[in-house]
């Protein structure tokens, strides 16, 4: 009786211990006009274009991600994340609450820039999901396919000038025994960082309050938020495209047909803004606009219109025990000050 009341304590306890769990994301640009340029700069940018590989491990509160020079270590334990340069064989210290700081302090900056340049730009967002049933094999996994489409689309009020981004998303999802840890780990930290790093979906949400968006923006979430919850599992396979366009004293514009060099500056401003908001792309200087015979006016294979496409994989799953020194700080290696914490220049 003593023995089988051990071996159920013993398996209750083994229960509410985290396993590890380890596994591989690979980034790359396949397509979209930026390609077309960093190709024609041709070894300047060969960096830039080739696939970014990180190796994400997670072991109980401590998350490690690790690309060719640099690990990252999020500690939830510790309130920190710890970003080790094996490189210049530096690292840097930073706790959550000094980051939330540095976040809301460039936010300020922000908008004071905007207010000294007297801009008035409002933005409507729209959001929309839908789970197509199409279905397919990746490694070996029964994945399920979703459509995601966020449109962003702005206007000075004083100019009349406009432009529009849009973003779409087509995921393949499917589950992947292990991957809860990872799950958990994140909803760990939202509750920790405040939701500061968040899902991109809350994220866009405040940044439509922020741009004085639409109505119905709480609406549109919670339909994205049913759709995605018919598919359960992970987005092992996702093709991200994004597109913009303009419209300047009645004549509109997008990445397909390059506007005339005279109109450029209204509705190219107004739809860089609107994607430097959203991950800093599409804010090019007049100079560096591409001429209409060159070949990064002509887009990519990948279609016309897109700027960017870019392709994401999650492979190589593992449950098991992760690489502890992953985690550690080598011997010898010079604390320096983290990014956010330095005067902007």
């Amino acid at each position: 009786m003593k023995r089988f009341v051990l071996a159920i304590l013993l398996c209750s306890s083994a229960s509410l211990v985290r396993a590890d769990f380890t596994y591989q994301e690979t980034t790359q640009m396949t397509g979209g006009s930026m390609v077309t340029m960093l190709r024609a700069l041709g070894p300047l940018t060969r960096a830039a274009r080739e696939p970014i590989v990180s190796t994400h491990i997670i072991k109980g509160n401590r998350m490690a991600t690790v690309t060719r020079d640099r690990v990252s270590v999020i500690d939830l334990d510790k309130e920190n994340i710890t970003t080790i340069d094996t490189a210049k064989k530096t690292y840097s210290v930073m706790t959550f609450a000094e980051m939330k700081q540095a976040m809301e302090d460039a936010a300020k900056r922000m908008q004071g820039r905007q207010k000294s340049k007297g801009d008035d730009v409002q933005a409507q967002f729209k959001i929309s999901a839908k789970a197509t049933g199409q279905t397919k094999n990746l490694q070996g996994l029964n994945s399920k396919e979703m459509l995601i489409t966020m449109t962003m689309e702005s206007q000075n009020n004083k100019t009349g000038d406009s432009g529009a981004m849009e973003i779409s998303t087509d995921a393949w999802y499917a589950p992947v025994p292990g991957y809860g840890e990872v799950k958990e780990f994140h909803k760990k930290m939202a509750v920790k960082l405040g939701n500061m790093f968040g899902s991109g979906m809350q994220q866009i949400s405040q940044m439509a309050a922020a741009q004085g968006g639409q109505a119905n923006m709480s609406e549109s979430m919670e339909q994205v938020a049913k759709e995605l919850a018919k598919i359960d599992g992970v987005p092992v396979e996702s093709v991200v495209k994004m597109g913009a366009s303009g419209t300047t004293a009645g004549a509109s514009t997008s990445a397909a047909q390059p506007e005339p060099e005279e109109k450029k500056s209204g509705a190219s401003s107004i739809a860089g803004a609107a994607m430097g908001r959203l991950g800093g792309f599409g804010r090019r200087k007049k100079d560096d606009q591409p001429k209409e015979d060159s070949p990064s006016a002509q887009g990519s294979q990948s279609g016309s219109g897109t700027l960017m496409e870019m392709t994401m994989n999650l492979t190589s799953f593992s449950a098991g025990p992760a690489d502890t020194s992953k985690f550690e700080v080598t011997a010898g290696y010079k604390q320096v000050e983290p990014d956010l914490r330095r005067p902007p220049r």
